[in-house]
């Protein structure tokens, strides 16, 4: 081949290299499609925004970055999340000072006082259905209160619930040679317990049972209602009612009994409490750091409704009707109630409010006192929810009072919820008067 020819054919063959090169770089030199994607990059970041969050029960800022913000950083770095608490100021107070709401988070009973009475609801059934997010996978309870205090929609979507167990000392059941409580325990047999392990021994007096009572009676489990949905009046005069009383009354009458020593809390501090029964809990608040041999069984059963638990206690993520930013507060709230992030809240010792058993078996994880315990008996199978008002806690304040007056003082049951529903009526009257 002549010098000419061979120069030719190079030539040819470059000219072909680089028609090749700029069709895969889609007719472009690499410099620019490098440039190209680099853009392309820079445009799929979504904008930066801020998003403004209310605590409705409580708390404060180291608590909200430990339990939730330290892991909304890291997945939405894009979001400025700033988050306003009761005590820098009531809820009302912030609304009426213009302030801005994407979402505001906090247990069921805030619902009415915190969101309805300002007009703060807001039903996210849309986003739901247009992110499909599978309502069947919460625990179904929580999302039944959802409809029910919506109307049929849903106004937030639950992050966690309360745990209810019956805890046990194992020190006090074995100093006094008696049996531990079995799962599957009636009510009446726990009774027959308490009244063993009720004693004094030396200077040392010992309580059979504590009873977290006020809380009892907003999810107990027969779904009764403290306050009549259609009238707004005490619910609590009525024969199951005073099954109930009876029921929770009749520990509180154990001859030694001390209601101001036999409570949850000296169980949780002082180990003079052989059980205890919590429902709201969370945190791993109980069994407290006084009790090092315990543990836990689901909470006892009424033998006309075997296997029912009390009602859950749920804590949403709320969507606020003032929100400038429904969507990106949307995509918050969906990974609140992510498996990945339920699964990190679960460990930790908020119970997840996703309906999964084997989820439900990593409860406390995280936290060494749980280690090898039977924590799955604090997700019973929950009775259906009653219906709540806004009255609820006043209802359930009287009533509670009743229950004192009944054990302490020897008033007729008859007359004790006579008088409870006298007081809950007038406050629910005085209340409505304060909103007009």
């Amino acid at each position: 081949m002549s010098k000419k020819m061979l120069y030719a054919s190079l030539i040819g063959a470059l000219t072909l290299t680089a028609v090749a090169a700029t069709a895969c770089s889609g007719g472009q030199s690499p410099g620019s499609q490098s440039q190209q994607q680099t853009q392309q990059q820079q445009q799929k970041q979504p904008e930066p925004v801020e998003l403004h969050l209310y605590s409705l029960s409580g708390q404060n800022q180291e608590w909200f970055d430990n339990t939730y913000g330290k892991y909304l950083y890291e997945k939405f770095p894009h979001i400025k999340f700033k988050v306003h608490f009761p005590a820098q100021a009531p809820i009302a107070d912030y609304i009426g000072a213009k302030g801005p709401l994407d979402i505001a988070f906090g247990s069921y009973t805030n619902y009415h006082t915190s969101l309805l009475d300002l007009n703060l609801q807001s039903d996210i059934s849309d986003l739901i259905a247009k992110h499909k997010v599978d309502l069947n996978k919460f625990q179904p309870t929580t999302i039944e209160l959802q409809r029910q205090l919506a109307k049929g929609g849903i106004y937030g979507l639950p992050a966690f619930i309360g745990t209810s167990g019956l805890y046990y000392n194992k020190d006090l059941f074995d100093k006094f040679a008696i049996p531990y409580p079995k799962e599957g325990i009636t009510w009446d047999e726990l009774y027959d317990l308490a009244l063993k392990l009720t004693r004094k021994d030396g200077d040392v007096q010992y309580y059979g049972f504590a009873n977290s009572t006020a809380g009892y009676l907003q999810v107990n489990q027969y779904s009764l209602d403290l306050v009549d949905p259609k009238t707004l009046k005490a619910g609590f005069e009525t024969d199951s009612w005073k099954k109930i009383v009876q029921m929770l009354t009749r520990f509180m009458t154990i001859p030694g009994y001390d209601v101001t020593q036999a409570t949850v809390g000296n169980f949780n501090t002082k180990g003079i409490v052989a059980m205890a029964a919590d429902y709201s809990g969370c945190c791993g608040f109980t069994p407290g750091d006084g009790i090092k041999n315990w543990g836990v069984i689901k909470i006892p059963d009424f033998p006309d409704i075997r296997g029912v638990g009390p009602q859950s206690y749920p804590n949403y993520w709320f969507m606020s009707s003032i929100s400038n930013n429904r969507e990106t507060a949307f995509e918050v709230i969906k990974f609140i109630v992510s498996e990945e992030f339920q699964a990190s809240l679960n460990a930790r010792g908020l119970a997840t409010s996703l309906n999964d058993s084997k989820l439900q078996a990593g409860y406390g994880k995280d936290l060494s006192k749980y280690n090898g315990q039977n924590v799955t008996a604090l997700f019973p199978k929950h009775a259906k929810m009653s219906n709540i008002t806004e009255y609820q806690a006043i209802a359930a304040g009287q009533l509670n009072t009743a229950l004192t007056n009944i054990a302490t003082k020897g008033v007729d049951i008859n007359t004790a919820l006579r008088e409870a529903a006298e007081a809950t009526n007038k406050k629910i009257e005085e209340t409505k008067q304060m909103k007009k």
